[in-house]
């Protein structure tokens, strides 16, 4: 399959084989364009206009509605942005966003108003910054997804990273597990696979995957935690409270008991970051609560996931409690 043939781009398509009805006309109008791999597509059922997958990345009319404080820069990126494409807000890290590619376009994605288009000389500005910041400690790879990258461009970064002696911890946010699994298969051709390997044999290597459905893990993605596990990565996953898609206590229970059966532990639920466009996802803070006052209940301390905020300007993601 090649790379274009992996993702759906046009709504008519997809809807033809979810065997659903004409897409209606507003949702191709939104200002955020519709992207969503054919793996992922192939988990939301067929006939449902209702499924929750289907809600995570179908662009809908309600994205052009203009709400109060939802902006397009809700977490305050901008103003923590070092160079362009390389982030700090939290001691002893800096994120580093090498591409704005995605496997999919999430509609309540906090980062859609951004450019999509890949910083010029990133290399060797994230070398020129590393070299004069001693005190970083972390590197957090995010974007879009850093695992859309090619392997000779994420294998260049990775090599300055792991040069840095300062440096123990190098950490991946991706959706890759459950849109383009194939992208971390061992056997496969211009897998990224080897160039993760290399990275945990000299650093700390922590996978922190977005799942925010159980319907979105399978056997593919069970065997894409397992070869991270094989090498020793930590295994995290965040998830965003989403209404319409896991806005219960028994949805959420089924997410962190699943990614557990295949190694991966919950780490933080996100309250909904008020972007342009996403208001029809949020949960209030009262709802939210009650869900994971039932959600504590249900499950053993350590399925339970952090119930966090992010807030432009402070030092640390803030507790919902």
């Amino acid at each position: 399959m090649t790379k274009t043939s992996a993702f759906f781009t046009s709504i008519k398509d997809l809807f033809a084989f979810l065997e659903l009805p004409s897409p209606p006309i507003q949702a191709a109008n939104s200002r955020f364009s519709f992207l969503v791999s054919r793996h992922f597509a192939s988990k939301i059922r067929k006939n449902d206009p209702n499924d929750p997958l289907l809600r995570e990345i179908l662009p809908t009319e309600e994205e052009n509605r203009k709400v109060e404080g939802f902006i397009d820069d809700p977490v305050g990126d901008s103003q923590s942005e070092k160079e362009p494409g390389i982030l700090q807000k939290y001691a002893g890290r800096i994120l580093v966003e090498p591409t704005f590619a995605c496997s999919l376009h999430c509609r309540f994605c906090f980062r859609r108003a951004e450019p999509k288009r890949a910083p010029t000389n990133f290399a060797n500005r994230l070398n020129r910054l590393l070299s004069s910041s001693p005190e970083i400690r972390e590197i957090i790879f995010s974007g879009g997804d850093p695992l859309m990258l090619s392997p000779t461009d994420l294998a260049s970064l990775f090599d300055i990273v792991l040069s840095k002696p300062a440096i123990t911890a190098l950490r991946i946010h991706s959706r890759i597990p459950v849109t383009l699994p194939q992208v971390l298969d061992p056997q496969r051709d211009r897998s990224l696979f080897p160039i993760l390997k290399n990275a945990a044999l000299q650093k700390k290597l922590v996978f922190v995957s977005h799942v925010d459905h159980p319907n979105e893990l399978d056997d593919a993605s069970a065997a894409v935690f397992a070869n991270l596990a094989s090498i020793g990565a930590v295994l995290l996953n965040q998830s965003t409270l989403l209404k319409g898609v896991n806005d219960s206590a028994e949805v959420l229970a089924a997410l962190s008991q699943k990614l557990f059966s295949q190694g991966v532990l919950p780490y933080y639920l996100h309250q909904l970051d008020h972007a342009t466009g996403v208001a029809h996802f949020e949960i209030p803070d009262g709802d939210a609560l009650k869900i994971m006052k039932e959600l504590r209940e249900r499950l053993p301390g350590y399925l339970v996931p952090r119930f966090v905020r992010e807030i432009a300007g402070e030092k640390s993601k803030t507790p919902i409690l």
